[in-house]
């Protein structure tokens, strides 16, 4: 599918003007609303990331829109497709990998007022296969020891701070 018409130099992919011949940095494009570069190839719209994974491993399915088959950026920084920086995850492993919610910073973990959790008022929460877990502590400082724990075991990111 790339063929000749691409290249990939210093963490850029290049593709080249079909008429003029000259190469052109597809990294310029100017971003999506969702903050994604997109480029056509054969009159059909490709994300950078597929794109760029694609180059890297022509055995891998690009057209295969599955949930089985999304390309993560390692540093959550959509406008950084170096090669180093994608991975081939699940929808589910993509979808823990986000640090905000709505706009507000997931902390994983939180104080429970209710009277039953007087003895372990803390509570870790995390993501597993897509499912709702959580762990009850005494202390804050377990509860947040332990939600990071258990989001570095199940591919989340840490939260930016």
């Amino acid at each position: 599918m790339l063929g000749n018409m691409f290249k990939y130099e210093d963490g850029k992919l290049y593709k080249k003007h079909k008429q003029t011949k000259q190469w052109r940095c597809l990294n310029d494009n100017k971003p999506n609303e969702n903050g994604y570069i997109r480029s056509a190839i054969n009159n059909k719209h490709y994300y950078l990331q597929r794109l760029v994974y694609f180059f890297h491993n022509p055995e891998w399915d690009i057209n295969d829109s599955s949930r089985d088959n999304s390309i993560d950026h390692m540093n959550e920084d959509k406008l950084d497709n170096r090669i180093e920086n994608l991975k081939c995850v699940n929808n589910s492993q993509n979808c823990q990998n986000m640090t905000y919610k709505c706009g507000k910073e997931i902390k994983g973990y939180y104080f429970n007022k209710s009277e039953k959790s007087k003895n372990k008022p803390w509570i870790a929460q995390w993501r597993e296969n897509g499912k709702k877990k959580s762990k009850a502590f005494k202390t804050e400082k377990e509860a947040k020891e332990y939600s990071e724990e258990m989001r570095k075991l199940h591919h989340y990111r840490p939260c930016k701070k």
